[in-house]
């Protein structure tokens, strides 16, 4: 019988504080290192704000308009899961996947509604967190080498006595154009959300006395974006903002009411001013909790600032990126009058390790929205995808400390960060500007073919009414041409710029600038003098003009992209392309899984089973081979979401697995002169997936591919051998 005020001892190599994304993503990175791990969640579900609770989308640098950037990784095989499993987005379903992904790690001891009540700590070491079981009267002393903080608010670092800020720094502090010029202690608000559903019958609403009545949400609407209609939904309603002129901690009581407030006072306006076609409207859903943005902010080894993001800073120990918006919102929320938010685009940026640990802690790593970033930085940074990317890494960089004994301040040792990095990419990270030689110089790669031409058929147009873009490596588009039609000559403004990976919107870079001259009918336009760099990405703006309009294809080639500047809905441009070398077997094993600088794919012709051959110098004892698949980088993969979203949202949903994903692969040995079985993979829907089998000594390995989810091509980013 469990006896009343007794704490149980709980002993693990690492203790996790909270279950939101980059709890769980933390969580699962240290296990795969063979660490134990406790994680604590004081809610009956994981998530954070992506729950089911909750229910804000997640979004990350493609929604932020960066190009090939959907972030990968822990969180990319739970997107990846939910897309399989859970294509209509529904958000109950996405905790289950997350549930899931804990419970497949057996290192992984998950303690569901239990809040840390206390942190004992000396000298700057923690010794053990205590927990309550909510539902329960059973009290945990958590006992680890390393600790994570994925609280949210901070709760474990401030406790420890990590120094943290509140508020908005002034300018002055960072050098910041978009900081105050004042400290300003006001943060980001709150939101609860809700849902509708559409009846076949009349449903009638009568609001609780204590929701604002209609003419009172009337007064607060219809400014700033504000706007609602019978078809608003979900996170439509994001900017039900308040609390940002609080202790979005200590009162998150009054705020969690004031937002109940307003939403169902919303709600009841929708309902019954009379205004909307809401007679058959049913309110489903609404949330008991608020979405939190803001609160603490630490003060670690390196805070990252506006300055690092928009002069993309490059950082020795990058560990994950960012590429949201610089995202502000009036800490008035819904009673400012001014924009509900303002986003400044920004390109692809890394943050470093720095950024997640203290030295006034020896033993403690944070992630989530509490890391190491000035408020206008933390504008950006603070989007659940950056934040997913940020526990990953700090989960490997507690594998690390734990495993070989080390303190926080090993961190700052570049064989340890090193160490750390290639942990990281191992596990589907990428981390902008480093880069992890091949260890596979001794591997000789055969294909059974690369593609030779440009897939699909030409299918429509793409107007240049308004500001279009053409993104492509510059190695491709040396030997390519783009097709442009005008109903009359016209001399067309265009603009251009290299990246290691563009960004469809973001003003940021050196700017080049030019003139094509086109006649009327089609256009060849040679893209060659656009390829002024050697392996970067040129982008390629076609400035608006009327009567202009790019001609599309139905298929995609991967990594080119074209589309309006400020649409998150691309096309694939009819191109003239030369060659394809770019896109042969050398990328299997040069080091890179994804685009950066190049497309860094090999794509396979038209072929019912193509195949790849590792060809080794000398006989090896292998035991796994690591694949890294086309998923469609550029095409957001958010957790939930409702049937209609709404354009203010920029967002292109998929639906479902994306096509270019391999299905059914079969991996075969070669055993003296045959070439042997050792693993079936059916029905495949990762992107990287590790294929294990029986140890064996050989020095050819065969990969045959039978089946995508759809593309014509196979298409494989990289190959490791194991």
């Amino acid at each position: 019988m469990t006896q009343i005020g007794k704490f149980q001892s709980i002993q693990s190599d690492i203790t996790i504080a909270g279950g939101g994304l980059a709890g769980v993503c933390a969580a699962i990175a240290a296990s795969r290192q063979g660490r134990t791990v406790s994680l604590i969640q004081n809610r009956p579900v994981l998530g954070g704000n992506s729950s089911s609770e909750i229910r804000v989308w997640t979004r990350g640098s493609t929604g932020g308009g960066n190009l090939f950037s959907e972030e990968m990784g822990i969180l990319g095989e739970l997107k990846l899961a939910n897309q399989y499993k859970n294509p209509e987005g529904n958000p109950i379903l996405w905790d289950e996947i997350l549930l899931d992904a804990v419970y497949q790690e057996h290192n992984i001891t998950l303690f569901l509604n239990t809040l840390v009540v206390d942190v004992a700590h000396q000298d700057g070491h923690i010794h053990a967190l205590s927990a309550l079981e909510l539902n329960s009267e059973r009290c945990f002393l958590f006992l680890s080498s390393v600790y994570v903080d994925a609280t949210g608010d901070g709760f474990v670092a401030a406790s420890a006595g990590l120094p943290y800020v509140i508020g908005k720094e002034p300018g002055e502090t960072y050098g910041e154009v978009h900081a105050p010029e004042k400290f300003d202690s006001t943060t980001q608000g709150c939101t609860i959300l809700m849902t509708f559903i559409k009846r076949d019958r009349t449903v009638s609403f009568v609001p609780p006395s204590y929701a604002y009545p209609i003419e009172y949400i009337e007064r607060l609407l219809n400014n700033g974006g504000r706007i609602v209609t019978e078809k608003s939904n979900g996170c439509d309603f994001w900017w039900v903002e308040f609390g940002g002129q609080k202790d979005t901690i200590n009162e998150i009581a009054s705020i969690t009411l004031e937002l109940k407030r307003l939403t169902l006072g919303i709600y009841n306006y929708i309902k019954n001013s009379g205004k909307f076609d809401a007679d058959t409207l049913e309110l489903n859903w609404m949330g008991s909790l608020p979405g939190k943005r803001e609160s603490r902010r630490f003060v670690t080894e390196y805070v990252l600032t506006e300055t690092d993001i928009l002069h993309n800073s490059v950082f020795d120990d990058v560990a994950f990126y960012g590429g949201w918006y610089l995202d502000f919102h009036p800490s008035e929320g819904i009673y400012s009058k001014a924009d509900f938010c303002t986003q400044i685009p920004v390109d692809l940026y890394g943050i470093p390790l720095r950024s997640l640990f203290s030295l006034q802690c020896d033993n403690l790593m944070l992630c989530g929205r509490i890391l190491g970033a000035s408020h206008a930085a933390f504008a950006s940074t603070r989007i659940m995808d950056t934040c997913a990317l940020s526990g990953q890494a700090a989960g490997t960089a507690a594998s690390v400390l734990a495993s070989d004994q080390l303190k926080t301040r090993d961190l700052l040792d570049k064989s340890v960060y090193a160490r750390i990095q290639a942990l990281l990419v191992e596990g589907d990270m990428l981390l902008p500007g480093y880069y992890q030689e091949t260890i596979s110089e001794d591997i000789h790669v055969e294909v059974s073919s690369v593609i030779e031409s440009l897939p699909g058929k030409e299918c429509g147009s793409l107007s240049c009414n308004r500001d279009c873009f053409l993104a492509i490596p510059t190695d491709l588009a040396v030997v390519s041409s783009l097709f442009i039609d005008a109903k009359k000559d016209v001399s067309l403004h265009v603009s251009y710029r290299y990246a290691a990976l563009p960004s469809r919107n973001s003003k940021q870079g050196e700017w080049l600038y030019g003139m094509l001259e086109l006649k009327q009918g089609r256009t060849s336009v040679d893209l060659a003098p656009f390829s002024g760099k050697e392996a970067t990405y040129l982008l390629l703006v076609l400035h608006a003009s009327h009567g202009v309009s790019i001609p599309l294809v139905n298929k995609d080639l991967v990594g080119v992209l074209c589309g309006l500047r400020d649409s998150a809905t691309y096309h694939h441009p009819l191109l003239s392309i030369r060659s394809f070398t770019s896109y042969g077997p050398e990328n299997l094993i040069n080091g890179y899984t994804r685009p950066y600088n190049r497309a860094h794919i090999w794509l396979s012709g038209k072929e019912e089973q193509p195949t790849i051959r590792l060809n080794l110098e000398k006989q090896r004892s292998i035991t796994a081979v690591s694949l890294f698949f086309d998923c469609g980088l550029s095409e957001e993969m958010v957790s939930s979401r409702v049937a209609d979203v709404d354009p203010h949202h920029n967002i292109q949903l998929r639906n479902g697995v994306s096509p270019n994903l391999v299905c059914d692969f079969d991996v075969y040995a070669r055993i003296g002169d045959e070439d042997v079985l050792v693993r079936r993979i059916r029905d495949n829907y990762q992107r990287h997936v590790m294929v294990c089998f029986e140890r064996c000594e050989t020095a050819s390995l065969l990969i045959r591919f039978l089946k995508t989810h759809g593309s014509e091509h196979t298409g494989v980013y990289a190959i490791r051998i194991h």
